[in-house]
This record gives C-alpha cells, structure tokens and sequence, in this order.
C-alpha cells in the first residue's frame, strides 16, 4: 500500500491563484437556484406564518440566500407585511429577514 501525505504533499505545489480558483469552482458547484413557488405553496406558507404568530409555537423557516437554502427554527415575533420582514427569535437573538427569501415554513409539533 502505498503511504503518501495526499492531499498535503500537492498544496504545497500550487500557486495562490490556482487555491483561489479551486475555491471558486468549490462555492460555484454548491450554489442552488432560487426555488419557484406556485400559489399553493404561497397559501401554505401563510397558513403557517398565521398558525405560528397567534400560537407562539416554534417554526421551522428555509431560506434561500446567495445560493444557499438555510434552515431557521424558532419562534415567530413580528410580520411586517408591507416592508416584507419577518422577525424571528432564534434564542436570545432576534433575526430579521424578507419574505421573499422564504421557500418553505413548517410550525413545529412537539406531541
């Protein structure tokens, strides 16, 4: 078997512009398009924002930002609709974030 230091032993022959360009092609091959979504998932995600705000139940919301679908659970505080913002309590922090980056919502079941 042969016993080489791999990936170690090749870095240390390339040049900066070679690891920058590795970098981007990484980043480039995970980006993910922007989902579409027709009228019904548009309902249900309202459907959710509403069961969420008037129970207080944590909720779990995707979000697609710059290429990346993130996942966020915590419990909905402030839906400003006509700025499109959502205010979501993620333990002691408050993040706020469009609308328009929502893809998917689901209220959390704890039962």
């Amino acid at each position: 078997m042969i016993r080489d230091r791999g990936r170690i032993k090749w870095t240390a022959m390339m040049l900066p512009e070679h690891l920058e360009k590795l970098r981007d092609w990484v980043a480039e091959d995970a980006y993910e398009e922007k989902p579409t979504l027709d009228e019904w998932a548009w309902q249900d995600i309202q459907q959710q924002l509403d069961i969420a705000y008037r129970t207080g139940r944590e909720i779990l919301i995707k979000t697609w930002e710059n290429g990346v679908i993130k996942n966020r659970i915590g419990v909905l505080k402030k839906v400003n609709s006509q700025l499109g913002l959502i205010d979501l309590e993620v333990g002691q922090d408050v993040q706020t974030f469009s609308l328009d980056a929502v893809i998917g919502m689901e209220t959390m079941d704890f039962s």
